[in-house]
């Protein structure tokens, strides 16, 4: 692998003597909203990433999660070709410590199948906080948060109407037959601005170098709306609507494993069919004299599943089972100020969501339907504030405390046994509260050369699945409450060094946290049951290091690398935590040719080490990689009465190398597959076009 990687970089020496007259550019800042409101990221001394439009376009037919992994510290769980959750610092998106946020509304009820819901082409930008964010976002932001930041129609709203970011887009990839398409509709004018994007996106089952994978099949269908109204100069007023319905098959992650691949042993079928979304928001953004901004959003979303299970793991094997997942149903809003003095910034904030579980209802062989869940709420409202102070040598230093009221009940089911009702009645209408704080300093040292600094604490309140779980799958298993359950805490340190000039960007970051009261599911057998009931028993410690590069070698060659360690260890037992990526990272090298213009040329390879610091109660060693890609574009710009006309291509995979991501998840239980763990897409080539109107 050192030989791979040395190749790599030897890249850059090849490329750079071909090109070596061509005179310096800036690297370009970015502007995110991580802490609430827009602002520099150089101005934010939390760990941020960000995914930009131009990454989102190159990177043909991946899927959200792809791209999120390409931050520093943040690995991918794959789950087919166009889904899989998300690992931040340890911590999993799928057991709620890493939200997910868009355009900085939360989305919640589908931790292992929420980034389905997402096409690339809907978003404008991706936003990765890493490492706790409580103090801002509240509750689960235990490893971080990712915030999707949707498009929206550009240009002169107080001009004349004029079209605007119109466009159509297709994609093609060869390891399933994929097809992804969008037909965008952008118009502005009289204060008026509004976007309209039509989706589809299908792909069969895909080719591994280990053979086809069974069961990844998807089809995906959505209809995303943004309007807004330009007032008085700086008020705007916006309306926001989604309708996404998608039907998968699902493999991968601890829900769908050990997968259909797995013909020595236990084999799995899950096939969502279909996963649909509903979404409306109404958003104000007011500026007043550039010295106070207002914010405000009230929205809601529901959501609906249909899982199809054959067979289904338990301690009964039926030959199929049909979930019906109604809801959440969540209302939620956000109301933020921001008051910008001299050197002084306050925001303040409240915002609060509303979410209304229904019932899940159960059918075994085609049987009668049956309600498994209780009616579940929860709400939680909160404040918080945020102080940042510039002082007269540039440094920063920031302070913010949030406090979180959070109360969770349930309807009761007369049908329950008096010893099991007496449990729930003790768990219901359970109120908690929790503050969290932390602070934040960027100091300059010489040059661009700055310390940064972060303390902060976090917290995860249990979810209402997990205060009232499902009552029982048969009469020989049975999920129980647990009133007595605690919030998981958590306190981290973070301290490293930034370095930024006109060509140069680099971060170096160091961090250690310290967890108690994790939440996991335990059980134990009595009188022939098996009993489920989730638990506080772990605690934890995190350490690690990320660092990041960007080097703008001439002005049409970039270089970038980036890799990240993290160590894990459950305090209680002594042994590793699971769900621990080793040393990983990334390299790629960006070249725009003088002697083809409107073109690049991009280079990237992604690597790990091998896994064998794992606890094998529940993981297995996992074989190191090194996996080449390589992506072109051109844009032929104006064509006929198009605009604008590009055509991309990409191989990825190019060795077409047989490997599982570090973090796929496998089931020990059973032998390993090309499912168990799920395995990689093997040469994948890329064929897409964008035609702008």
């Amino acid at each position: 692998m050192q030989r791979k990687i040395a190749l790599s970089l030897a890249l850059v020496g090849v490329l750079a003597a071909a090109q070596n007259e061509v005179g310096l550019k800036s690297l370009e800042g970015v502007t995110v909203t991580a802490q609430r409101s827009s602002q520099s990221v150089d101005e934010i001394s939390k760990s941020v990433s960000v995914v930009d439009k131009e990454t989102i376009e190159r990177k043909l037919g991946k899927s959200v999660p792809e791209l999120i992994s390409e931050a520093p510290g943040v690995s991918i769980v794959n789950e087919g070709m166009d889904s899989g959750t998300v690992n931040v610092r340890g911590f999993s998106s799928s057991d709620y410590r890493v939200p997910m946020f868009v355009d900085g509304l939360r989305f919640r009820g589908r931790p292992a199948f929420e980034y389905s819901i997402f096409t690339p082409d809907q978003i404008e930008r991706i936003e990765i906080i890493r490492g706790p964010a409580s103090t801002l976002y509240g509750t689960d932001a235990f490893g971080g948060i990712v915030n999707l930041v949707t498009k929206r129609a550009s240009g002169d709203v107080h001009g004349d109407w004029a079209l605007s970011d119109t466009y159509l887009s297709t994609q093609y990839q060869s390891a399933n037959k994929g097809v992804q398409n969008r037909l965008q509709l952008g118009v502005v004018g009289h204060g008026f601005d509004a976007l309209l994007g039509l989706n589809y996106k299908h792909g069969k089952d895909y080719d591994t170098p280990a053979g086809k994978i069974p069961n990844t099949r998807y089809n995906y269908r959505s209809l995303d709306f943004k309007g807004g109204y330009s007032f008085a100069d700086f008020h705007r007023l916006e309306l926001v609507t989604r309708y996404t319905e998608s039907e998968r098959g699902v493999v991968g992650t601890a829900v769908g494993a050990p997968g259909t691949a797995n013909k020595r042993g236990f084999q799995k079928y899950i096939k969502e069919a279909p996963l649909r979304e509903k979404y409306v928001a109404l958003n104000y953004e007011g500026n007043i004299n550039d010295k106070f901004i207002l914010d405000s959003s009230l929205y809601y979303r529901e959501l609906y599943t249909h899982l199809n299970i054959r067979p289904y793991i338990g301690s009964f094997s039926p030959r199929q089972v049909d979930n019906y997942v109604n809801g959440p149903k969540v209302y939620g809003g956000k109301f933020i100020g921001k008051f910008i003095g001299d050197n002084l910034t306050q925001t303040y904030g409240v915002d609060f969501y509303y979410e209304d579980w229904d019932s899940v209802y159960q059918s075994v062989n085609n049987g009668p339907r049956f309600r498994n869940r209780l009616r579940t709420k929860q709400l939680d409202v909160a404040g918080f504030g945020l102080l940042e102070y510039a002082f007269s040598n540039d440094a920063i230093l920031s302070a913010n405390l949030r406090y979180d009221r959070i109360k969770t009940s349930f309807d009761m089911d007369s049908s329950m046994s008096p010893a099991v009702k007496a449990l729930y009645e003790n768990a219901n209408d359970r109120k908690d509260g929790r503050a969290s704080y932390g602070l934040g300093l960027i100091y300059p040292v010489v040059g661009g050369l700055e310390f940064v600094g972060n303390f902060s604490t976090s917290f995860r309140a249990p979810m209402s699945g997990e205060v009232a779980p499902i009552l029982t799958f048969s009469g020989s298993e049975a999920y129980l409450p647990n009133p007595d359950l605690n919030i998981e805490k958590g306190v981290t340190y973070e301290a490293g060094l930034r370095y930024t000039d006109k060509v140069l960007r680099s971060n170096l970051i160091f961090y250690t946290g310290d967890y108690k009261d994790l939440i996991v599911e335990r059980n134990w057998q009595s009188g022939g049951v098996t009993y489920y009931q989730s638990q506080n028993v772990n605690r934890a410690k995190i350490s690690g290091a990320e660092f990041d590069l960007a080097y703008k070698i001439l002005s049409n060659l970039e270089f970038k690398t980036n890799l990240a360690y993290t160590r894990g260890k459950n305090k209680q037992t002594g042994k590793p935590l699971p769900e621990i990526a080793p040393l990983s990272g990334r390299v790629a090298v960006s070249y725009l040719p003088e002697f083809l213009a409107n073109s690049y040329i991009e280079y990237s390879g992604d690597w790990a080490a091998r896994k064998t610091r794992i606890d094998d109660s529940v993981e297995r060693e996992r074989a190191g990689y090194f996996v080449h890609n390589l992506y072109f574009g051109k844009s032929l710009g104006k064509l006929g009465f198009l605009k604008d006309f590009s055509l991309n291509f990409g191989v990825e995979n190019i060795f077409d190398k047989e490997y599982a991501p570090s973090l796929s998840y496998e089931l020990i239980s059973q032998p390993r597959s090309a499912s168990n763990p799920l395995i990689n897409p093997g040469r994948n080539f890329k064929l897409g076009f964008k035609a702008s109107f």
